[in-house]
């Protein structure tokens, strides 16, 4: 092309100012000034690289053995509270239900209890040659649907168990025999594992733990029946885990002191705050995303060099890059690996840590298989076991399991993860401030709004709004402002401030907070038609991540951003982050009313916020927070944070999650901090999306919050046909002192 003809050969493009007609001269492409799409993740990218080169600084301090020995204690604490504390030890009940004999080996087939009434399914090989005690390996599986029974894993165990290991390998939450989200009378899961994972794990969130709670947990128990066998010999203990299950040997090896060496096969080695950083990032499955980690100055490779000094072997496949993990994988495992070298160096045991490449697709494959076991023979003095493989015993389908019917659920009920989510959820739910008889219910308002800024982990200050108004348009009725300000240094908002031409010079306000684009707002006729009739005017914002905001895609790496949704990666990355996304939104939603205040067209003491959808949640919240704001109504939003816990199908996206509310207080205590402010709820939803009915809300809200508090005097529930909602609209603002 021209273009491109005239950059490579130096050409002059005044010479091309008067071309010939009919010669296309191509022009560059300008930069635009709406390109709004590059602010969120150019924002996210410094954010993230300042908490990188934070930890990077943090780590090059690092000089002494007694401080690696000292990071590694503080890694281990930090990660138990991220994770929601150590669970309580409670009896294995363990019993075998099977075996299986086969020519150099025997197979158990067991069942244990990770947490009461949590039941784990199992398969212990056994050697038959040699004498014991042996050494003993537990296995971490990767995301494989038949779990233990995944032919290249059973191959591992059965050439380990040939060449004197005692084995144990067990079905994680959502694979094998324990699938949580059975399609009835199929066995089936309703989800791929990574997908039951993300489910159970999302709503952990909401009263502060994390889903790698339970795998660790399923891990350490596991060890400790492995431990309590006269077989294995407690002072040889390995680790090992491929893909998913390498992640969770990486939390085990930080974790449990027992592990005395460990191999992690094609695990997500990649730090979050990584070289390269593209967001959304190395965002895997909930268990792989370390919730509030960052602030900490604490990522993935931490987990590994908590292990220094003991022996750790990391094998990948270059064939990861751009599909299991992410585009820069490599880069990534070469930082890692240079930390870890690092620290091992220091303790004086660098030839205690190694890296195996690999090119085959991603499984434990041979090649792989045959590293992991040189490495436990080099360390465990076993080097005359060879690591060479025998023909593969196959097994028909099911003869590995252990339970009748291939599932626990189904064969022996127990709790499954929705259960232990909704136990664990009502067990930290405090009882409201505002139902202690007596209270005084302006410091319990304070106290909410107090923890509700920490939780969204707000600005600690107001920086320049910067605002712009980028257009002036005049409509068949409406005056049309197209504005744009900055809730934070370089991150644009935009949207629209609409009113009718003519009108009092300030006017009661009406800040517009939805799902969608905001677009509706200026359409004529316009759905706000009555509520311009009225005298108001209404200001609608694109949140960050939403609507004319929504992020750029990456720039590279197609598979691995496919399967779950660039919305819910960047959602990840921001609580990682320590930085919810729904904080965020809060805040552009409190620098919107700092706008509309600014404004010599708005009346400051009749500025109301009308909230629909999701994004219900967090005009509330801002409602909560601002008291300039005169009423809130809103409108198809979720009534409460614990009906997403306790149901299987919520589907309430994690952009509006709030990490650890659920410690503190819920919605209803929300809208109680508003008051004596009008609080209007109009078709509120459950967890599933449904309109619930006018009584269930009502009762709802009077668990947390008698029906009689003066916090809930000003609250109105009501239901109403869609089509009939700005009616409801009208009321609302009519009874709130706006409008004629």
């Amino acid at each position: 092309m021209i273009a491109a003809a005239q950059s490579s050969l130096g050409l002059d493009r005044a010479a091309f100012a008067a071309a010939p007609e009919g010669l296309q001269v191509e022009q560059p492409i300008p930069r635009s000034s709406r390109d709004f799409w590059k602010d969120w993740p150019d924002f996210i990218t410094k954010n993230i690289n300042q908490v990188g080169e934070s930890r990077k600084a943090l780590l090059a301090g690092i000089q002494s053995k007694e401080q690696i020995a000292d990071r590694s204690a503080m890694v281990r604490a930090q990660l138990w509270e991220i994770l929601g504390g150590r669970p309580e030890e409670t009896p294995l009940n363990a019993r075998t239900v099977g075996k299986i004999d086969r020519d150099g080996y025997r197979i158990e087939k067991l069942i244990f209890e990770s947490m009461p009434e949590v039941y784990v399914t199992a398969n212990l090989y056994l050697p038959a040659v040699g004498k014991p005690p042996y050494p003993g390996i537990l296995v971490s599986l990767g995301h494989t649907s038949d779990g233990k029974a995944y032919r290249n894993y059973q191959y591992s165990y059965q050439n380990l168990a040939r060449k004197g290991y005692v084995v144990l390998a067990y079905d994680p939450f959502g694979q094998g025999e324990r699938i949580q989200y059975l399609i009835p009378g199929t066995g089936r899961s309703r989800y791929s594992p990574t997908g039951e994972h993300t489910q159970a794990g999302r709503p952990m969130i909401l009263f502060g733990s994390g889903f790698a709670r339970y795998r660790c947990w399923d891990g350490i128990r596991a060890l400790d029946y492995l431990c309590s066998r006269p077989e294995v010999d407690r002072q040889r203990i390995g680790c090992t885990g491929h893909s998913g299950g390498g992640t969770m040997a990486m939390y085990f090896v930080a974790l449990d002191p027992r592990i005395q060496a460990a191999v992690v096969v094609e695990g997500n080695f990649e730090n979050v705050a990584g070289p390269y950083y593209d967001p959304p990032g190395a965002i895997a499955d909930a268990e792989q995303n370390i919730v509030g980690s960052l602030p900490l100055r604490l990522d993935r490779g931490d987990l590994l060099a908590a292990f220094a000094p003991k022996p750790l072997l990391m094998s990948y496949t270059v064939h990861d890059e751009g599909q299991t993990y992410s585009p820069v994988y490599e880069e990534s495992i070469k930082e890692n690996y240079a930390e870890l070298s690092r620290v091992y160096g220091v303790l004086g045991d660098k030839n205690k840590v190694d890296l195996v490449t690999v090119h085959l697709p991603h499984d434990l494959d041979f090649f792989s298989r045959r590293a992991m076991y040189g490495w436990f023979n080099r360390w465990f003095g076993k080097m005359d076991a060879g690591v060479e493989e025998a023909d593969f015993d196959a097994s028909p389908d099911g003869a590995l399991n252990c339970t009748t019917t291939g599932q626990v659920l189904t064969s022996l009920r127990g709790r499954s993860v929705v259960q232990l989510n909704r136990d664990r959820a009502k067990e930290v739910l405090p009882a409201s401030l505002f139902s202690v008889q007596g209270g005084d219910p302006a410091s319990a308002r304070a106290q909410v709004r107090t923890q509700l800024g920490r939780l969204l982990a707000l600005p600690s200050e107001r920086t320049s709004l910067n605002d712009r108004t980028l257009s002036s348009n005049l409509g068949r009725t409406l005056h049309i402002d197209e504005i744009q300000y900055e809730p934070e240094p370089d991150l644009r908002v935009v949207g629209w401030f609409v009113r009718r031409k003519e009108g009092a010079a300030a006017r009661p306000t009406i800040l517009y907070i939805s799902d969608g684009q905001a677009n509706e707002t200026v359409a004529e006729p316009s759905p706000f038609d009555e509520i311009f009739s009225q005298g108001n005017a209404v200001c609608a914002i694109h949140l960050r991540g939403a609507g004319l905001s929504a992020p750029r895609p990456p720039n590279g790496g197609p598979d691995f951003y496919r399967g779950m949704q660039l919305e819910e990666r960047f959602a990840w990355t921001n609580l990682v982050l320590g930085s919810p996304v729904i904080g965020q939104r809060v805040w552009d939603i409190l620098r919107a009313l700092d706008y509309l205040k600014s404004r010599s067209d708005v009346d400051a003491s009749q500025i109301r916020i009308l909230g629909k959808g999701s994004a219900g949640l967090a005009a509330l919240m801002a409602a909560a927070l601002d008291e300039g704001v005169r009423s809130i109504l809103i409108h198809r939003t979720l009534a409460t944070y614990i009906s997403v816990v306790e149901s299987e199908d919520y589907n309430l996206a994690l952009d509006w999650f709030v990490p650890g509310i659920l410690q503190h207080f819920d919605v209803p205590d929300i809208v109680a901090a508003i008051s004596p402010r009008p609080v209007w709820m109009v078709n509120a939803l459950d967890a599933e999306g449904r309109v619930l009915p006018e009584v269930v809300v009502r009762e709802s809200y009077s668990r947390r919050i008698s029906s009689a508090s003066p916090a809930l005097k000003e609250f109105r529930i009501q239901n109403t046909e869609e089509e009939d909602s700005n009616r409801v609209y009208i009321d609302w603002l009519k009874q709130s002192g706006s409008g004629r």
